[in-house]
């Protein structure tokens, strides 16, 4: 029986996660990889707080990295610290010590991978992040071994698990943004200051991490366009129902003929695609590729045991020798290639838009003139009764065209003096 030492940086949900999952699997792990996987190891800020949880025997505690860094009998080690400053720094010293690395920071990777993976290589070091992306979801995996004989063509996923708590709460019990929140809160899906998960960051993280494997192509998480999910209100989620569809938090990776098209925003989805059904807390990312065609992935995409779960999958990947052969053939944090990134006016999609109008004839002929002038063409439209104060809702859906296009045309709508207040618009999947 193999016996593979560990250290583990960080404590926090995902540490003890770990620990639990190391102690309460440890006779699954001998018996399907013929590994005693031993973490002798824990470094943390303030050791004190782990002393009252349940670690293995003759683990050591300590605040100092050197504790792992000059510790010869551990090979890989286990990074579950958040930011891009400190935790750079310690993945950084387990690389120049000779350490294989497995993290679950997607901040980190996304904006100093390329620093971080050319530094692994010059030491023969390797770096697995499969907890980084989508939790217990083995997205990575897929990407880079179950659809290595495809071309990607597009990806589009739901990435955080707190937005798409949120977006069905507001859905199926009709709470307002701020509740939802506060549910997500109560619940432990959702952060004190949640900004980071709501406003898409987090997101874009992850999908610069996937489009880079998928497209093998350097894509700094700056090349994502993004947009939050803050600013939707109840009406928004009762007119996507009207309109067949529901909305979701969407990271889209596509490869066109002039470039990539990489944005998260809030988007209708319709009711008969797949990730329609993602819901609560879930992830789910839908892969078409070349050959395969359309592949869905879905499952828990943040938690102590799920994330755990996908560390420890590296884990053995690594001490198996497995992770280091991938890394040394595969290029995704090498390559050079060089994609040219769409801006939004270059985007070419569906869009919806719901116009807030005068009730008065001519209005919705204005509307379809102006669009068609646009090259929008009307896949579909709905025209709500008028309210008490004469006002009515016109919500229409387009067929794909460029972003330029359809925003001007609802700039000149709303200019024209069809509509009574600035209109809203989303993209359509």
């Amino acid at each position: 029986m193999e016996r593979c030492a560990l250290g583990l940086i960080g404590w926090g949900t995902v540490g003890g996660g770990v620990v639990e999952l190391l102690t309460r699997e440890a006779e699954l792990f001998r018996e399907r990889c013929g590994l005693d996987l031993a973490l002798t190891t824990v470094v943390t800020r303030a050791p004190e707080r782990v002393r009252e949880q349940a670690l293995p025997r003759n683990v050591t505690l300590s605040n100092r990295i050197e504790t792992i860094t000059n510790d010869a009998n551990i090979g890989t080690v286990i990074h579950v610290v958040g930011g891009t400053t400190v935790a750079k720094d310690l993945l950084i010293a387990c690389l120049k010590a000779g350490k294989n690395v497995v993290t679950t920071n997607k901040a980190l990777l996304a904006e100093h991978g390329d620093e971080l993976f050319a530094l692994a290589a010059k030491h023969g070091r390797a770096i697995a992040f499969e907890a980084a992306v989508a939790g217990g979801v083995p997205v990575i995996a897929a990407l880079r071994d179950g659809l290595v004989a495809n071309r990607i063509d597009a990806i589009h996923a739901i990435l955080n698990g707190t937005c798409n708590f949120i977006l069905t709460r507001m859905e199926q019990d009709g709470m307002g943004y701020d509740e939802a929140l506060g549910a997500a809160q109560k619940l432990g899906y959702a952060e004190a200051d949640p900004t980071l998960d709501v406003d898409g960051t987090d997101t874009a993280h992850k999908l610069a991490l996937l489009a880079r494997i998928a497209f093998n192509a350097r894509i700094p998480a700056s090349a994502v366009r993004v947009e939050g999910i803050q600013n939707l209100t109840f009406q928004d989620i009762a007119s996507a129902r009207t309109m067949g569809c529901r909305i979701k938090l969407i990271a889209c990776a596509r490869r066109l003929a002039d470039g990539l098209d990489l944005h998260v925003a809030p988007t209708l989805v319709a009711l008969d695609h797949p990730l329609a059904a993602v819901n609560q807390n879930y992830n789910g990312i839908h892969i078409h590729g070349s050959a395969a065609g359309p592949t869905l992935l879905v499952g828990q995409g943040a938690g102590p045991l799920p994330t755990a779960s996908a560390v420890l999958a590296d884990v053995v990947d690594m001490v198996t020798g497995r992770y280091a052969a991938t890394a040394v053939r595969f290029a995704f944090f090498r390559s050079t290639t060089v994609i040219p990134f769409l801006s939004a006016r270059q985007e070419q999609t569906g869009y919806y838009a719901r116009f807030i109008t005068a009730d008065r004839p001519g209005v919705l002929a204005g509307i379809t003139s102006i669009l068609s002038r646009h090259g929008a063409s009307v896949q579909s439209i709905h025209q709500g009764n008028a309210d008490a104060a004469g006002r009515a809702t016109i919500e229409v859906i387009t067929h794909p065209l460029l972003g330029g296009s359809f925003n001007a045309a609802v700039t000149e709508i709303d200019a024209a003096g069809l509509t009574t207040c600035p209109s809203t618009t989303l993209r359509r999947l």
